[in-house]
């Protein structure tokens, strides 16, 4: 084999090494994929873009699973991604509480807190075990609320605001034993 070709053989080589090194980062829910292809949770945060400190985690974690565990039975999950890679945020969300399953299948009572970083974008997307207690316009004003804190980049408080606002909206309406 002469060097030209030998040269040739290797840089394809190295062409798809660097490829196939490149092409889970592409494709990681940081960079922006579809609902469908992001991992399903193990817990009620995702924080794909890693803008949450461990201390929110904790305390999003523990709200979350004291209104999950509650007379309310609703469950909350906050997901972050970088980008949206141009979809819409109402449609991203729908598609990813339902393929995810957000609340419980027989009460629906569950709610998706979405930030997509990069495009400055956010949703609350209620179930619809929750419609009369979290309207629309009610997850609007949360989100509203929130958005002090996202302008400053603090979306550990803006996460935070949001839970908090929800959990009361919830709990004050939960049947009482």
């Amino acid at each position: 084999m002469s060097t030209t070709k030998a040269s040739l053989k290797l840089l394809r080589l190295l062409a798809l090494f660097v490829f196939a090194m490149l092409l889970p980062i592409a494709g990681s829910p940081a960079v922006g994929i579809g609902p469908k292809e992001l991992p399903k949770p193990t817990d009620y945060i995702s924080d794909f873009a890693h803008v949450l400190s461990p201390r929110a985690v904790k305390e999003i974690d523990r709200v979350c699973t004291q209104l999950d565990h509650s007379n309310a039975d609703t469950q909350i999950a906050v997901v972050t991604i970088s980008s949206l890679n141009g979809a819409d945020i109402a449609e991203y969300a729908r598609d990813l509480a339902n393929t995810w399953g957000v609340g419980r299948k027989e009460t629906h009572r569950g709610v998706l807190v979405l930030l997509a970083i990069n495009d400055h974008k956010w949703r609350i997307e209620v179930g619809r075990g929750l419609e009369g207690i979290l309207p629309n316009s009610k997850a609007a004003a949360i989100g509203e609320d929130m958005l002090p804190q996202l302008r400053a980049n603090d979306f550990d408080d803006a996460v935070m605001l949001a839970i908090h606002e929800i959990a009361q909206a919830v709990l004050d309406k939960a049947p009482v034993n």
